[in-house]
C-alpha cells in the first residue's frame, strides 16, 4: 500500500487510484498578489482529501509540518509537484513575483463525500 510511504524528500506519495474533484482557482492561477492568506499560515486538508501543487511559473515554496518537517521549492521548469497529504499541516510562501501556481484536490474512490471547504478558495 502507498499509505505512508514516502519519497526520499520526505513528501508523499500520491495514491495511484486518486480522483481528482477540484481545481482552485477555477479557469485562472493564483499569482504572489492573490495566494489566500489561508494558505501562507498552517493548514491542512481533511481525511481522505489529497492535494496537489502545480507551479506553472516562478517558484513557489512548499512547508510540510507534519509528520516531520521538510522544505521544497516547487517550480515549473523541473515539473516537481507538491503532494499534500491528508490531514498534515503544511504552508506555502509564494518565492518570485511572476509566480502562478493551482492546487488541485483529490480523493481516493469510496473514503467519504468531499466536503472540503476552504476559505477563500
Amino acid at each position: 500500500s502507498d499509505a505512508n510511504r514516502r519519497q526520499a524528500n520526505g513528501m508523499a506519495i500520491l495514491p495511484s487510484n486518486v480522483v481528482k474533484y477540484s481545481t482552485v482557482p477555477k479557469d485562472k492561477f493564483f499569482t504572489i498578489d492573490t495566494i489566500p492568506t489561508g494558505l501562507l499560515k498552517e493548514h491542512s486538508t481533511k481525511e481522505g482529501t489529497w492535494g496537489v501543487i502545480r507551479v506553472h511559473q516562478g517558484k513557489l515554496e512548499y512547508t510540510i509540518l507534519e509528520p516531520e518537517q521538510s522544505v521544497h521549492i516547487l517550480d515549473a521548469e523541473s515539473d516537481n509537484i507538491g503532494i499534500i497529504e491528508p490531514t498534515m499541516l503544511h504552508q506555502t510562501k509564494g518565492l518570485t513575483g511572476d509566480l502562478k501556481f493551482v492546487v488541485e484536490f483529490c480523493r481516493v474512490p469510496g473514503t467519504g463525500d468531499v466536503d472540503e471547504q476552504r476559505e477563500g478558495l
